[in-house]
């Protein structure tokens, strides 16, 4: 069976304190491994090590190092999508001059924080496509997303919404991503959030 269609979904989920803390023993030491020392490096015995668990007692939990990735996904992507929720939220009584900056912005911190995740793991892990396909920040934040074009609807000219949130949503986090991956940024951060805000305002009609 090939490494993309192995299965990535957990054999059991942990329902007592000792097997919970096992749980996440093993996905705090996966996310060691990947940050500092890379994709290939992630097998479950070595997992297993960091963690300092059994690799019987890691199979228990995870049938291959997929489905441990994959509950690391999901962990970091739930998290990034409940810190942009947060500031959505905060935003929705804003202008969208004074909101979009601030949302540019928390959309570049939490990208950065989880780099391993958003930048790395699609170049490094085979099959990265059917683990990530449906974990993306857009799918948790879709409903309150709407509702803050909603809140300023009046102030967006673009007719179709749909459109205007894959647009905006696309436009930022690919810029975004190309200024992370680059190790010498021809432009500094600030800038960054300016010209990305500008350029969100300007396509809404703001």
């Amino acid at each position: 069976m090939r490494a993309t269609e192995q299965q990535i979904e957990p054999r059991k989920t942990p329902k007592q304190g000792r097997a919970m803390h096992t749980v996440d023993s093993i996905i705090q030491a996966t996310q060691k491994i990947l940050t500092n020392e890379g994709y290939e490096r992630a097998s479950t015995n070595y997992i297993s090590d960091v963690a300092g668990v059994s690799i019987g007692s890691l199979y228990q939990y995870f049938p291959s190092k997929e489905a441990i990735v994959a509950s690391l996904v999901e962990k970091t992507v739930v998290a990034a999508a409940e810190t942009i929720r947060e500031e959505l939220l905060a935003c929705m009584g804003l202008p969208l001059e004074e909101s979009t900056p601030r949302l540019v912005r928390v959309l570049l911190e939490t990208r950065r924080e989880n780099a391993f995740v958003f930048l790395r793991l699609p170049r490094e892990m085979p099959g990265f496509r059917s683990v990530s396909r449906q974990l993306t920040t857009e799918k948790y934040l879709h409903t309150t997303i709407h509702s803050y074009y909603m809140q300023h609807r009046d102030s967006i000219r673009l007719d179709d919404l749909e459109t205007a949130i894959f647009v905006t949503e696309h436009m930022v986090i690919g810029c975004i991503d190309a200024y992370l991956d680059n190790e010498s940024p021809k432009i500094d951060e600030e800038t960054l959030v300016e010209q990305l805000s500008l350029a969100v305002l300007s396509y809404l009609g703001a």
